[in-house]
């Protein structure tokens, strides 16, 4: 007896530990809560939506895509808590609020755009999605005119899917993998009709954890309200209470690793480029805000890698850098990165001071200004480069 009641006790923790995958949705992040019951339940303050970052990321949750959240699942490589966040319909405050936030906690989330909307009032640019592209968002598609699917014809319906994901297509020049029925409103048709268009899968607005079993056209979303979001997150992730070991150490090292006069704008960008695990050892974030201009340096190590690394995958990772820092701190005009590796020096050599003999040897360096951004999907454009032939 004894025996089976530790076995019963052993797989009700397991099963406490069992990994965690869901989604949420979010409509508008924006300090205005605009007038009436069903606006004021769609708008999630800024500082509403931060406490909920700092709550998800202090319990050891991963903030990915709804297409990582997805594929974890598939292939059973899920995350103690893994977690994507979508935004619906493309609303503007989601870029100036939203995305800088979660860059701050080193996450990313998935934006369903209705692409009749973008460029009019209160909605996203071009620019805007492309930005987000860049930083490592999905952008996925939510119809043209966000209407009804279900009380369309068949042929209007298949158009508001295809042409929605045609034009994000053509403004991105990346696949649109991703759908999410407006309002939740679908039935078989219509989900016939985006798997039919070769999207990899769909969300509702119906709660629910995810699972490999589940039609991945009828993925389920926990809806984010006004003033509610708190208790939902206790409800979805019971399991992830007391996990803050990583985030705690992450901005403990982040802390380590910042100089420069606006030292809350470096730890916003550290704490961001160290939840991102890139293989390249980050040594310092530098940030300088000398009016008119803030600038934010990046320093590397040239020597240790976490990962297997040539030149194509160093390139890639400090573009990607590059957007993170920009999305995590808005203010900042221009980012430098550059890369080092030590050098010998004799035993009683100066190594500060004016006469200093030099300890570290720049062997990359790039420098890329906010206003240079090109509508290029793999990453923020370096420009002008300097690459040492030895080190390469």
């Amino acid at each position: 007896m004894v025996f089976i009641a530790l076995l019963v006790v052993a797989l009700c923790c397991a099963a406490a530990r069992a990994n965690t995958g869901a989604i949420l949705m979010y409509h508008h992040v924006s300090p205005t809560v605009q007038p009436g019951p069903y606006a004021r339940a769609l708008t999630v303050t800024p500082a509403e939506f931060e406490q909920q970052l700092r709550w998800l990321r202090g319990h050891g949750c991963e903030l990915v895509t709804v297409k990582q959240v997805w594929s974890d699942t598939v292939h059973a490589q899920l995350a103690p808590c893994e977690v994507a966040l979508t935004f619906d319909d493309g609303y503007v405050d989601v870029a100036t609020y939203a995305i800088p936030l979660l860059a701050r906690y080193g996450g990313l989330g998935t934006l369903y755009i209705a692409t009749g909307f973008v460029g009019s009032a209160d909605h996203m640019t071009v620019a805007d999605l492309r930005a987000a592209n860049l930083a490592g968002h999905e952008i996925g598609a939510h119809t043209v005119n966000h209407v009804d699917l279900t009380k369309l014809s068949y042929a209007r319906a298949y158009h508001e899917i295809d042409a929605s994901a045609a034009a994000l297509r053509l403004w991105l020049g990346s696949p649109v993998s991703s759908f999410a029925y407006p309002s939740g409103k679908f039935d078989r048709q219509i989900a016939d009709a985006v798997r039919t268009l070769h999207f990899d899968n769909a969300v509702t607005t119906n709660p629910g954890h995810l699972a490999a079993s589940e039609n991945p056209y009828e993925l389920p979303r926990y809806r984010v309200m006004h003033g509610q979001g708190m208790p939902l997150l206790a409800q979805v992730f019971p399991q992830a209470a007391g996990a803050t070991a990583d985030w705690e150490v992450t901005t403990h090292v982040a802390r380590e690793r910042i100089a420069g006069n606006d030292l809350q704008t470096a730890e916003a960008i550290a704490v961001a480029l160290l939840a991102r695990k890139f293989p390249e050892q980050i040594l310092k974030v530098h940030v300088v805000a000398v009016q008119p201009a803030t600038v934010a340096g990046i320093v590397l190590s040239g020597v240790k890698f976490h990962a297997v690394m040539d030149r194509r995958r160093f390139e890639r990772d400090v573009q990607q850098m590059v957007g993170v820092t920009f999305s995590a701190a808005p203010r900042v005009d221009e980012v430098d990165v550059w890369a080092t590796v030590p050098i010998q020096v004799h035993s009683g050599a100066i190594v500060s001071g004016d006469y200093a003999t030099p300890t570290a040897k720049t062997v990359f360096s790039a420098a890329v200004v906010r206003t240079a951004q090109a509508a290029q999907t793999d990453g923020w454009i370096l420009g002008v480069t300097y690459w040492d032939r030895q080190w390469l």
